[in-house]
């Protein structure tokens, strides 16, 4: 075998067997070290949500050190939380660059360093800068890397692996309430800080266990494909004339039958990708046909299945204009990078996404067709950003989603949870010793909220994993509720209500956090999850910074915080009830982008020209004629592949919808 610019080349003649190394990605293994990520991720969260959300047992000992304003020092706490979720853009482009380890190691350092520099702080505005800023920044850099190495090792198990890691979230709540109370009576609150962050330096140690994830040179080996030349030219021969014929070239993969996909048919489709020679780039060259188009992107989606190339010279006198935009080959490092997989975020069961039924239930073919390599860049073009950087930078803050109305809509009501979300966790404990009861009696609050949360992460894990059950339902319904009771919270004033009303609030919140992925790829889809989230995580950050401060300047205002509950309580109602349009937005939209409406007027008797085009019906918009639709038919069962017969035609006249024809 001969390679020539990158393209495996069999050498002529009978009977010889051609040898295609094969990079695939790789394998989670759905177990093994993968219960070691596990832990390390649960002991993550454990230690960075308990201590965010036991923030607010500090405020009556700081309010007296630092002769300072409940509402002044909410910005600590604040700001802590805000930058923890602001960063997760920048931190998942370090993490798809450097790994998750040395990511969350990293992370472990800045937050203990800021949280020691804080126990020396003269004023707020130093608290701000260190224990807010800075500590939020270092737990940001803890919290995506353990929330996505566990989506890295598993697959099948993936919605449990997820569920049992996040549960440190409600588990670190109920640990870290009474253990940060029982620190501040035994010691100040700058002692406490200075333990804190010896307890936040267990990080780095519970973050070694994220050891990447690569493919084994044993399973190279076995996955080397020996096929003798004869089948192989015979089976393109085959799979070139089906393209022809049924104008299914938009997946190669596709062309092999459902019933049994073996090793030698995928490897002589991944052999028939890596057999087209690449065209250099003229400017005086025609445009490419349509054919040409879907043959460059059947190359491009298939190209990191191929051995690299080699390193092609440049020529200095070249315009830079003239460099093509190439695949970028199945380098190990881009195969083994977390955010090159499209659900890399997405915390319940792989096996109900349309994606992994239309692989045909195998996991091989369903994780080579969610891990998406963007091309090389033109020369200069990433600066002095690496590519992996670059790519994630540019796929989490793709803007062009703002022009979603669907996100829009879904982006508000993520702000108004959380503009609301962190109130209670900040001055539920405050409230309740102003109301009358003791510090002890209020201490067990938090624990309480913190332990429902975990009841309600797992009950909306086991939700997501029946597909009847509508998850964008039961997140609305959680949010009105958990809104509601914040709001009603300030009626009565007894120890055992407000432990109720903890229960509850608690439960909710569990909910929403654990479905928020979900309720992303049921409204946008699984190739918008990593960019829906990323904006989320900034709308929800700023919200969180916003807040706990303004309840806090209610309450200095008016002296209660009845107030401020209200108002935080219905942020989080009105989220849920702007989310229950969402479904009817979200078909709205998809229905609009699939519809194309084909005007029509043309004498009966006029022969016209008749085309035929391949592929979806978004596809069509390429052409500039008018159209008349005759017998569609749709190649693939999912109606993802569709042939239709176009007629030229003079004038225009009367709307007619195809959609119904074949629904995408």
């Amino acid at each position: 075998m001969e390679k020539k610019n990158g393209i495996c080349k069999s050498p002529e003649g009978e009977g010889e067997e051609v040898i295609v190394p094969v990079t695939v990605v790789p394998r989670p293994p759905d177990g093994g070290w993968g219960w070691m990520v596990v832990l390390g991720s649960f002991m993550c969260n454990v230690i960075v949500d308990g201590i965010i959300f036991s923030y607010g047992l500090f405020l009556p000992e700081l309010s007296k050190d630092l002769n300072e304003t409940k509402g002044r020092l909410a910005w600590v706490g604040s700001l802590l939380a805000g930058f923890y979720l602001i960063v997760g853009p920048i931190v998942s482009g370090l993490a798809n660059t450097y790994g998750t380890r040395p990511v969350t190691m990293v992370g472990t350092v800045i937050s203990a360093a800021s949280f020691a520099a804080a126990s020396f702080a003269p004023s707020v505005e130093y608290l701000c800068l260190a224990f807010g800023v800075f500590g939020g920044i270092g737990f940001g850099f803890i919290y995506l890397p353990a929330v996505v190495t566990v989506g890295f090792y598993f697959e099948r198990r993936r919605a449990f692996a997820t569920g049992l890691a996040v549960c440190g979230s409600g588990v670190g709540t109920f640990i870290m309430a009474p253990l940060v109370q029982y620190l501040l009576v035994r010691f100040d609150w700058r002692g406490t800080m200075l333990i804190l962050a010896g307890v936040v330096l267990n990080c780095a140690l519970f973050g070694a266990l994220f050891r990447p994830l690569v493919r084994a040179e044993k399973e190279d080996k076995k996955e080397t494909l020996k096929i003798e030349k004869p089948p192989i030219l015979q089976r393109i021969k085959e799979l070139r004339e089906s393209q022809r014929e049924h104008w299914d070239s938009l997946d190669v993969l596709s062309s092999v039958p459902h019933s049994s996909v073996s090793l030698p048919e995928i490897a002589s489709a991944m052999h028939r990708i890596c057999s087209v020679t690449p065209q250099a780039s003229d400017n005086n060259s025609p445009p490419p046909s349509y054919s040409d188009v879907v043959e460059a992107d059947e190359e491009e989606r298939f190209a990191f299945l191929c051995p690299p190339p080699p390193p092609v010279q440049p020529n200095p006198s070249a315009n830079e204009n003239s460099y093509p935009k190439k695949p970028r080959y199945g380098l190990r490092a881009d195969l083994s990078r977390p955010f090159y997989r499209q659900d890399i975020l997405y915390s319940a069961s792989l096996l109900h996404l349309p994606e992994f039924k239309k692989s045909n239930n195998d996991l091989s073919l369903y994780a080579a067709s969610v891990t998406k390599i963007p091309p090389e860049p033109l020369p200069g073009e990433t600066g002095c950003l690496s590519p992996a950087m670059r790519d994630t930078f540019r796929q989490m803050l793709d803007m062009s989603l703002l022009r979603s109305p669907t996100f829009l809509l879904l982006g508000a009501g993520g702000f108004l949870t959380l503009a609301g979300f962190f109130v209670p966790f900040m001055f539920v404990v405050d409230r309740a010793v102003n109301q009358g009861l003791s510090l002890e009696e209020a201490t067990y609050i938090l624990p309480v909220i913190g332990l429902t949360n975990t009841v309600g992460r797992v009950f909306c894990g086991w939700i997501s994993d029946r597909p009847s059950l509508n998850a964008l339902t039961i997140n609305n319904g959680a949010l009105i509720v958990g809104g509601l009771a914040t709001a009603l919270s300030t009626c009565w004033n007894s120890i055992g209500f407000l432990l109720a009303y903890g229960a509850l609030f608690g439960f909710c919140i569990g909910c929403f956090a654990t479905l928020r992925s979900i309720v992303i790829v049921e409204l946008l889809g699984l190739e918008k999850l990593t960019n829906a989230f990323g904006l989320l995580l900034l709308f929800q950050g700023i919200a969180s910074i916003i807040g706990a401060p303004v309840a806090g300047m209610v309450f200095d205002a008016t002296g209660s915080y009845d107030a401020s509950f209200y108002i935080a309580g219905s942020l989080i109602l009105l989220s849920g009830v702007i989310g229950i349009p969402l479904p009817y937005l979200s078909s709205w939209e998809k229905r609009r982008q699939a519809n194309i409406i084909i005007n029509v007027e043309a004498p009966e008797e006029e022969e016209d020209e008749v085309m035929e085009h391949p592929g979806p019906l978004s596809q069509l918009r390429r052409f500039s004629y008018d159209v008349i639709l005759e017998q569609p038919w749709c190649a693939s069962p999912d109606k993802t592949t569709c042939v239709y017969k176009t007629r030229l035609v003079p004038k225009v006249h009367k709307p007619i919808s195809i959609s119904k024809f074949c629904d995408l």
